[in-house]
């Protein structure tokens, strides 16, 4: 299991560095934003994107499941350790602008 400490977006709640928290596990993948949690299923992973801002780099987690909002993205100023584990975890990750 990997953890890795950032900021996020889940729907409308956002939450700044240090108070994000990404966990990474072979069977999904769990962000947390201060009050605010999401679990994933692997299965309900559609894509993982990963978006270079000016200031900010972040990984946007498009998914399937109604039950969780649309807009989930955690941010990082580590985005090449983030990027290993998920895919030492088999997630792919795409770049996109």
């Amino acid at each position: 299991m990997g953890e890795h400490t950032g900021g996020g977006k889940i729907g409308m709640i956002t939450s700044s560095w240090p108070f994000g928290k990404l966990t990474i596990r072979a069977d999904g993948i769990t962000i947390s934003i201060g009050i605010r949690e999401v679990r994933f299923r692997r299965e309900d992973i559609k894509s993982i994107l990963f978006k270079k801002g000016l200031i900010n780099k972040r990984f946007v987690f498009v998914h399937e499941d109604d039950t969780i909002k649309k807009v989930i993205e955690f941010w990082t100023f580590s985005p090449g350790e983030v990027l290993s584990d998920l895919e030492a975890r088999g997630y792919s990750v795409t770049e996109s602008k």
